[in-house]
């Protein structure tokens, strides 16, 4: 499979394909381009018999601050809405969600909403030590409901504490809700990973892939899939505060536009 990828850093090694968030001049973003090229990763790596396992993680000080803000804003202040957003494509979940091989994730220090939601729909997580699992985006330019295992993962009022008024977790609560399987110190991370991953090698593709489509499909059926809806009829995405914050964003830079968001929230009570 190929192993050149603008957003991403690929490597196969046996059968194991590491795949590493790789724009960390801008915190590992999602941007429309590294949404692309991560689901024609997991495309290629589908398709490659070799292949029994993907890995996840992130290159330089944090795993992911979640989505590009600043392509966001660009999208509000050309068209009106934001960038990479298609009213017309179908709701689905994560392109990983339907991908029939194990994805384990190592996370480190910071992940942003759809970094977490992208995590939701992994199979395994390992966590290294002060990581921080954020939705303070909901505050101001993130009031979209996704369709997303989340709320099925997650106790009712831990999730509202999320999405409700832009909370946050740290690795031992994420632990607590099984969110994460493991928390290790950052340097064993990398190790930690690499070890699940091959032990999960170890059983045969086609069992893997029966037990993760069966057990996701109960999950659909179980409701999952009627998130779609909910995603068509509600919507805060757009308001009035969401673009007067991104064109914030546009005139004093991403850094000055969250310090003035975040500076009347008092972060213990944002915490679950």
């Amino acid at each position: 499979m190929r192993t050149e990828f603008e957003t991403l850093l690929v490597k196969v090694d046996g059968p194991v394909c590491e795949v590493i968030l790789n724009r960390p001049e801008a915190r590992n973003a999602w941007n429309a381009q590294m949404h692309k090229d991560y689901d024609e990763v997991l495309d290629e790596a589908a398709d490659d018999d070799s292949i029994k396992v993907v890995t996840l993680r992130g290159a330089g000080k944090i795993f992911s601050a979640g989505h590009d803000l600043k392509e966001v804003a660009q999208g509000y202040s050309t068209v009106g809405k934001p960038s990479g957003w298609d009213p017309h494509r179908s709701p689905q979940l994560h392109h990983s969600w339907y991908f029939h091989k194990p994805i384990i994730a190592g996370v480190h220090d910071y992940c942003g909403p759809i970094a977490t939601r992208t995590l939701a729909c992994v199979d395994f997580v390992i966590a290294a030590e002060g990581t921080r699992f954020s939705f303070e985006q909901t505050r101001r330019g993130g009031g979209n409901v996704v369709i997303d295992p989340l709320p099925m993962m997650l106790p009712l009022r831990v999730w509202k504490k999320l999405y409700m008024m832009g909370g946050w977790m740290d690795a031992e609560q994420a632990l607590s809700l099984h969110f994460v399987q493991r928390v290790v110190p950052r340097q064993e991370l990398d190790a930690e990973v690499r070890l699940w991953a091959d032990q999960i090698a170890l059983i045969p593709t086609r069992q893997v892939q029966v037990a993760k489509e069966g057990i996701h499909r109960q999950y659909e059926l179980m409701g999952l899939a009627n998130m779609a809806l909910v995603q068509n009829q509600i919507s805060g995405h757009g308001s009035a505060e969401d673009k007067a914050w991104f064109q914030e964003v546009l005139d004093r830079g991403l850094k000055a536009a969250l310090e003035e968001r975040d500076s009347a929230f008092d972060q213990d009570i944002a915490k679950i």
